[in-house]
């Protein structure tokens, strides 16, 4: 794929996204003050983001324990209790902020 067929899937992955979503147009408040109701917006969008944030991350944490440890061509062959430790702090971090917000 060249770059010029990259650059016009990513323009039109955006095109799609906003059509699907018009209130990304007008998400964040502008220094004025904004739209009326935009930070409900804002900190819903955020708490959704930092769900997925902290469940990607247990994910990742929960398959660095689970997978093999035993072939070195594999990634986490000899780190892979601290790749599991740092991605359990981080989904810890991401559900608490979530839940604080």
């Amino acid at each position: 794929m060249n770059a010029t067929a990259m650059r016009y899937g990513t323009a039109l992955c955006v095109l799609i996204l906003l059509y699907l979503e018009p209130a990304l147009a007008n998400k964040f408040e502008t220094i004025g003050g904004g739209v009326s109701g935009s930070s409900g917006i804002k900190r819903e969008w955020l708490q959704r983001f930092l769900f997925v944030g902290g469940g990607l991350s247990l994910l990742g944490s929960i398959l660095a324990a689970v997978f093999p440890h035993r072939n070195a061509a594999y990634l986490n062959y000899g780190n892979w209790k601290q790749s599991a430790i740092v991605l359990l702090v981080f989904a810890v971090v991401f559900f608490l902020a979530a839940v604080m917000l």
